[in-house]
């Protein structure tokens, strides 16, 4: 899906997948492709590392000739007569803006390197100049094309700051991923959609679904974008992180942090999702 950034709007006006924070008080974790924020952050506490310098890639002549712009921490590369060199301003201004709306709904203050961001053409560039499929990061660099949602990879490039280590539960990191990545998806309602017609794949399986790809599917990821938006909501950043951390089986860590067993933490979690499912409107008229 191609998004046009002349439509992305950030703000707090609300988040689709909505958060129920212990007032009660709504407000959402979804990334619509109109007037709403979202992406991921990351808790500070870890040193902020130096990123490696990009103008390694320049090694490459294939890159000789491309330009730069550059907003605060934002340098964006770019081939010339790139067809969003105009938007390049505001694409920036919404890499800005997102990292600091999510580091504040994660509780910590913005990493202060610089966000380096080579911004392919699309897809065919982007592929035969990497030889990767997918936007990715390597050495705290983000290659990025079209038609792909820039949350994903502004996600990985912030993780290292909250976690350096991998998570113990794959599907946790996807659902961040997911989550943030500015798709306009409601993943509540996809997860009730699953529960409805009986495809839901259970918490206990989910855990470790090796299938779980928020690069390729959005089934297990969706589920797992709910999940992180319901622990987010309830439990906040902090129990979100430990979850993370953890080294013990999932089952013995849901009954340390929840004192509830996994099946009941999955009651509860789709029971939030249905409780933040918008009604079907089309159905009803």
């Amino acid at each position: 899906m191609l998004l046009s950034y002349k439509k992305i709007g950030f703000g707090l006006v609300r988040f689709s997948v909505a958060l129920s924070l212990g007032n009660r008080k709504r407000l959402g974790l979804v990334l619509v492709a109109s007037a709403l924020l979202m992406t991921l952050a990351v808790v500070i506490g870890v040193g902020c590392g130096k990123g490696k310098d990009e103008t390694s890639v320049f090694n490459d002549p294939s890159y000789a000739d491309w330009k730069t712009y550059t907003l605060q921490n934002v340098k964006i590369y770019y081939p010339p007569d790139h067809v969003f060199e105009s938007q390049f301003p505001e694409i920036a201004t919404n890499y800005v803006t997102a990292t600091t709306k999510i580091c504040s709904l994660l509780g910590m203050d913005p990493p202060k390197d610089t966000i380096v961001i080579f911004y392919y053409t699309g897809y065919g560039q982007g592929r035969d100049m990497t030889g990767q499929e997918y936007p990715f990061v390597k050495d705290h660099v983000i290659y990025f094309w079209l038609p792909s949602f820039l949350g994903p990879t502004l996600v990985d490039w912030l993780l290292p700051y909250w976690e350096k280590r991998e998570p113990a539960f794959p599907f946790l990191k996807h659902g961040i991923r997911s989550l943030f990545d500015f798709s306009g998806q409601n993943y509540h309602k996809t997860t009730t959609g699953y529960v409805d017609d009986s495809s839901l794949i259970p918490l206990a399986k989910l855990v470790g679904d090796t299938a779980v790809n928020s690069d390729t599917e959005r089934l297990q990821s969706g589920e797992a974008a709910s999940f992180v938006a319901y622990i987010l909501a309830y439990y906040g950043a902090a129990r979100l992180k430990t979850m993370w951390e953890s080294d013990k089986p999932f089952d013995q860590m849901v009954e340390q942090l929840f004192y509830i067993p996994v099946d009941s933490l999955q009651t509860v979690w789709v029971d939030f999702a249905r409780q933040n499912t918008p009604p079907d409107t089309a159905a009803a008229n």
